[in-house]
């Protein structure tokens, strides 16, 4: 998960503004009775507080793919968004079951809608039996890692990965490579996987999948990459 102060740097080093600050949109917010876009919120400023090691949010598709683009050539490394496969193969970990943790365990290892989200939560929305102490986002790492080291995959953020959406899995590659608009898909549209701080537990599942537009930025959508070896 690309932590803010990464891709400060990225943005030092290239000058590059991000979609939420040069479309006519800015970056959707949340609160308990709206959401909308907002002009002037980015991921410098996403409406709350953030440091530098937590996740970058407000980044659309396009800035990640941007980003990961820099990092490849700054290092001479190749590094990419994730498939969605690898995504998932990550996230679970070597397990078949719905999180890669025990379901009572959420608050040990995910920042999801706990106990604490009650502050920002609608009236209707269902929360973690426990509290993470987190209402928004946590700094990177702050929960345990799964079974392979990897720490947020389930929470925190949603995250971007290469494919383009498709409503199910008929005709996916058997390889894990990256399902794009070849096979009949609408690449306009991106799979996000993981669930985020501000979703139930019903959300923070290792299958679970939505869309987002490429150009769009999210209070709670970032990313992490891949690097080929």
């Amino acid at each position: 998960m690309r932590i803010r102060d990464h891709h400060k740097q990225f943005v030092q080093d290239t000058g590059y503004p991000t979609s939420a600050e040069t479309n006519d949109k800015g970056c959707v917010i949340w609160n308990k009775e709206r959401g909308g876009h907002q002009l002037g919120v980015s991921w410098k400023n996403p409406g709350f507080k953030q440091t530098d090691h937590h996740p970058v949010v407000c980044v659309s598709w396009q800035d990640a793919k941007r980003y990961a683009a820099w990092l490849s050539k700054r290092t001479a490394a190749k590094y990419r968004l994730p498939t969605e496969a690898e995504w998932e193969y990550a996230a679970r970990s070597g397990t078949q079951t719905a999180y890669f943790y025990q379901a009572d365990k959420q608050c040990n290892y995910a920042n999801g809608l706990g106990q604490e989200g009650k502050i920002i939560a609608a009236e209707n929305w269902t929360l973690a039996d426990c509290s993470d102490g987190f209402i928004y986002t946590a700094p990177v790492a702050s929960f345990a890692d799964n079974h392979f080291g990897l720490f947020d995959m389930l929470g925190n953020v949603f995250e971007w990965t290469q494919d383009c959406w498709h409503g199910d899995y008929q005709g996916a590659p058997q390889d894990g490579a990256a399902w794009l608009r070849i096979y009949g898909g609408d690449c306009d549209r991106r799979v996000v996987r993981g669930g985020s701080w501000v979703n139930d537990p019903r959300i923070l599942r290792s299958a679970y999948r939505i869309w987002y537009f490429t150009d769009v930025a999210y209070f709670d959508l970032g990313f992490r990459v891949a690097r080929d070896l």
